[in-house]
């Protein structure tokens, strides 16, 4: 049965307390040999990506072995504090490391050769679809926390747990998609990244904002403070967090040579229409860049004369 609510611990004890998680630190330690091994197989990796991946692991083993995993069952703002670092910290930090990328460069020949068709599958493409991550997203994060999920977690282990692993699962799913470089099937444009993460902004505020204004009826196991710490957490936290990775992935955009001209099928297509309106020409060619076009370009020309001779 649940436990009826009590206060949550005072934060000194979060920061203080430590209980050894060996089973997860033990897989934690086996991904950090297996990643080093790879990067130093392959040569020339990247330093950056590296550091990113221990700091991901860092991240993971703070999580379990602090007093956020200790408290973070019983107390909702700790919990929140779980939550945030599972979903966001430690998933950015792994995509960040191109892990993907690393693994395909050292399987052999006939092994890569199936890695390479898995992950042009039609399943693969489904679930690395923009749609896809950010409703898996949303659910997670609706679902776990404005249901009656909750008081079911309050009392099992096994679905603190489960829930842990959803979490994990949906922000590498989201982040892969938002922020990766790293190798998937038809990785979105850049603007339909920011997109994404504004509307799982939109998720994490809504979310936040009800959990602020929760009555004590909503989650009787759960001290109401702490509901609404955990609420207020989810907002300011959660938003800023996702902000910061915003500006990082304008930095990306900024630096992506691949990315000169990145508006994606439709806004492109309709750009190509655009222009074929205003200057009878623009590419017949579908798949040839417009901004590299030499007819169109002196097309656009010839209209920005006309424009200024004041023609039509």
């Amino acid at each position: 049965m649940p436990m009826g609510p009590t206060p949550g611990p005072a934060w000194a004890d979060v920061l203080t307390t430590w209980s050894p998680a060996w089973g997860v630190n033990v897989v934690l330690l086996v991904l950090a040999a297996l990643y080093l091994a790879a990067a130093r197989r392959h040569g020339g990796w990247p330093r950056r990506r590296t550091a990113s991946f221990l700091l991901a692991l860092v991240s993971g083993a703070v999580t379990w072995n602090s007093g956020i995993a200790v408290f973070g069952h019983q107390a909702f703002a700790v919990h929140m504090v779980m939550h945030l670092g599972l979903i966001m910290v430690v998933p950015a930090f792994w995509v960040a490391a191109h892990p993907l990328e690393l693994l395909r460069s050292v399987l052999p020949a006939r092994a890569g050769a199936r890695f390479d068709a898995a992950l042009d599958s039609r399943a693969s493409r489904a679930l690395f679809f923009p749609g896809t991550v950010l409703v898996f997203y949303a659910l997670v994060i609706v679902l776990t926390h404005l249901t009656s999920f909750m008081e079911a977690m309050a009392a099992s282990m096994a679905l603190h747990h489960a829930e842990q692993v959803l979490y994990l699962v949906a922000g590498v799913l989201f982040f892969h998609v938002a922020i990766g470089v790293d190798l998937m099937p038809n990785r979105p444009a850049y603007f339909v990244r920011y997109v994404l993460m504004a509307l799982a902004m939109g998720v994490d505020t809504l979310v936040g904002v009800v959990l602020m204004q929760a009555p004590a009826t909503m989650f009787p196991a759960y001290d109401l403070e702490g509901v609404h710490l955990g609420g207020a957490l989810m907002w300011v936290v959660g938003d800023g967090l996702m902000m910061v990775i915003m500006v990082l992935l304008g930095r990306l955009w900024v630096t992506d040579a691949t990315a000169k001209i990145d508006f994606g099928p439709w806004l492109e297509s309709a750009r190509r229409d655009a222009f074929r309106e205003q200057t009878g020409s623009g590419g017949e060619s579908s798949d040839a860049d417009l901004d590299d076009d030499d007819e169109a370009l002196a097309a656009y020309n010839r209209m920005l004369t006309r424009l200024n001779r004041g023609e039509h």
